[in-house]
């Protein structure tokens, strides 16, 4: 195919035709001006005469017939007036003439291309196909190349910096390969990180439970205080655990269970339930809802409901008693935004960015009764749902939580 496009291409340049064909139409031409001027100048014996001077092959192309007088329509050639006084038809037979002068051509195939095209046609294809294999298996053995780095546990491998100029599927899937190795980064580098912060949180209370048991081991009467504070550090064990299940639910990302459910009605749960905790502590609880919105949201509501819960709660730890919490929920365009504003000590600006993290703790009046793994949870839970999570101080004090969720 490469070959036939080569000679079609060659064929529709060559505009003047081969050289057997020029130089037979320039002698056609001189023989005919010759034939000519002698049938006009000494007739048409002279005109034999130069035939017979000719090789034999090429006598016959010569044809010099007598017509009528002017005649009205002549089969080509040219009427001439010879010097007898009558009218001769003169022609030459160029096409016989080229015949004569092209070579001897061997039988050509149905395809009637020249054997130099054959050998154009069949390299050219040759370096073409060389060409694109290496253009396809170059990528391929990087492809390779990078799942053995990966199996190997190289997560930092990345194939898409080297094939964006490709522009093709093999690029889009050095991307989606990048994307793959990317999140199995972050899913290892999180879990190696949960791991080491859970070793860390378990260390004191084991030490405290060894404590009380070795207590009750050297004075039997301290046995039944021990067993106390043997509970009390279990308890506390048994509600870390349980949070960083939580968090780590919330961090897959995972979409089952979704349904649609009223959020001001899910607000409204959450803030009765905090509110029964905040009058033994002399906190009051106000919620502002713009009545004129609709809020019905898809997602996780259990999700959303314990983001939201330790929120409050956190704004709990850090109010004290006459301080009030207040709670806002709005509508803007397609995005539910959750408000939270306390009127404790805040934060510390330098510390905002970091009190999303896991085990992060920020000193308040209840210092102590958390491990630094509800707003942690929060985050994920937000953001698990496609939104963001956001805290900033109050112009007037307090720490202000704000959450964005989309419907």
């Amino acid at each position: 195919m490469m070959s036939q496009l080569l000679w079609v291409a060659f064929s529709l340049y060559r505009h003047e035709g081969p050289p057997e064909q020029r130089m037979a139409n320039q002698l056609a031409e001189r023989q005919l001006a010759a034939a000519a001027s002698l049938l006009q100048q000494q007739g048409p014996a002279a005109v034999a005469a130069l035939q017979a001077s000719w090789p034999a092959r090429e006598r016959r192309l010569l044809q010099l017939e007598p017509v009528a007088a002017e005649p009205s329509t002549t089969q080509g050639g040219r009427i001439l007036l010879g010097a007898d006084g009558r009218h001769y038809r003169l022609d030459y037979d160029s096409a016989g003439l080229q015949q004569l002068l092209a070579p001897p051509q061997p039988r050509r195939n149905w395809l009637n291309m020249p054997p130099p095209m054959w050998w154009i046609g069949g390299l050219g294809g040759l370096f073409f196909s060389a060409l694109l294999a290496w253009h396809l298996t170059r990528p391929m053995n990087r492809f390779r190349q990078g799942f053995e780095r990966l199996a190997q546990g190289d997560l930092a491998v990345r194939l898409y910096p080297a094939m964006r100029r490709r522009h093709d599927e093999i690029s889009d899937a050095a991307r989606d390969f990048d994307a793959m190795a990317e999140r199995l980064q972050l899913l290892v580098e999180s879990r190696e990180q949960l791991l080491h912060d859970v070793s860390h949180e378990l260390r004191s209370p084991l030490a405290r439970l060894q404590l009380a048991i070795g207590l009750a081991q050297q004075d039997p009467a301290r046995i039944e205080g021990s067993l106390e504070r043997i509970q009390l550090e279990t308890q506390r064990m048994d509600k870390m655990i349980g949070e960083l299940l939580t968090l780590t639910r919330a961090g897959h990302g995972e979409r089952d269970g979704e349904e649609y459910y009223d959020l001001q009605g899910l607000v409204d749960a959450v803030v009765s339930d905090a509110r029964y905790e905040a009058q033994h502590m002399g906190v009051e609880i106000k919620t502002w809802v713009d009545e004129t919105r609709e809020y019905t949201v898809c997602g996780q509501a259990e999700l959303i409901r314990r983001a939201l819960d330790n929120v409050l709660r956190n704004a709990l730890r850090f109010s004290q008693a006459g301080q009030i919490i207040r709670l806002t929920l709005m509508r803007q365009g397609d995005e539910f935004i959750v408000e939270v504003a306390d009127q404790g000590m805040g934060v510390d600006e330098s510390k905002l960015s970091s009190i999303f993290d896991p085990f992060v703790r920020i000193g308040s009046p209840a210092a102590g009764k958390g491990y630094g793994l509800g707003l942690a949870i929060t985050r994920k839970a937000i953001q698990a749902q496609g939104g963001r999570v956001e805290a900033r101080n109050g112009e007037e004090g307090g720490l202000i939580v704000t959450l964005h969720l989309l419907g």
